[in-house]
């Protein structure tokens, strides 16, 4: 009955999830037009992948639903037009810590909610160090979705933190190579970093 919920949470998340990547992208109001095959994908995504995570990792179901979700979000607006809004991030971000810290208040164990802010703020410092070095070729975007993503991580270990970005820059060097191969990008074009970065962290928590 728990992964039923979730499932159809995830394919009630999707057509709302698209028409506010839309609603950013063009910048309009959200238009409330019928399904789409866009819509209908990411229903479909969304709720196949509420429903793994409840069946995998039903300890973290809650806080790797708010990823999916909201991280479908910005995953289309960055694909889209190479923007992270700084509004979505920031719910990421305060969703992910108010799930971190119900949890810590109810098993009363507030050391994963410690380790999560402190890798935050350990990426985010470095995210900027890159980011003035960097600027070109790194939004600050990244640098402010990065940190959400280690807040995340850092709930379930230091080496989850590692292994989630590192998992997020090898998908995005994948992704470089491929689009070169296939002479979509040129070597200067800008790549959307987001989507890999999701990935990773998504993939990395379901393993720990």
């Amino acid at each position: 009955m728990f992964a039923v919920s979730y499932g159809l949470l995830g394919l009630v998340s999707g057509p709302l999830v698209v028409l506010t990547a839309f609603s950013i992208t063009r910048r309009e109001p959200i238009p409330w037009k019928p399904a789409n095959t866009t819509s209908l994908a990411a229903s479909v995504f969304l709720g196949s992948s509420l429903t793994y995570v409840v069946l995998v990792a039903p300890q973290a179901a809650g806080l790797l639903a708010w990823l999916l979700i909201v991280g479908t979000v910005l995953a289309l607006v960055d694909w889209t037009c190479h923007l992270l809004p700084h509004k979505v991030v920031g719910a990421l971000f305060l969703g992910g810590l108010a799930l971190i810290s119900a949890e810590a208040f109810v098993l009363r164990d507030f050391g994963p909610l410690l380790r999560a802010g402190v890798a935050s703020v350990v990426v985010f410092v470095a995210g900027v160090l890159l980011y003035q070095r960097f600027a070109a070729e790194l939004g600050f975007g990244d640098v402010t979705l990065a940190a959400a993503l280690a807040l995340y991580l850092g709930r379930f270990g230091w080496e989850c933190v590692v292994l989630g970005l590192t998992a997020g820059l090898l998908l995005i060097w994948i992704v470089i190579q491929t689009l070169l191969i296939a002479k979509r990008v040129g070597r200067h074009d800008p790549v959307a970093l987001g989507p890999a970065f999701l990935s990773g962290t998504a993939y990395v928590i379901l393993q720990a």
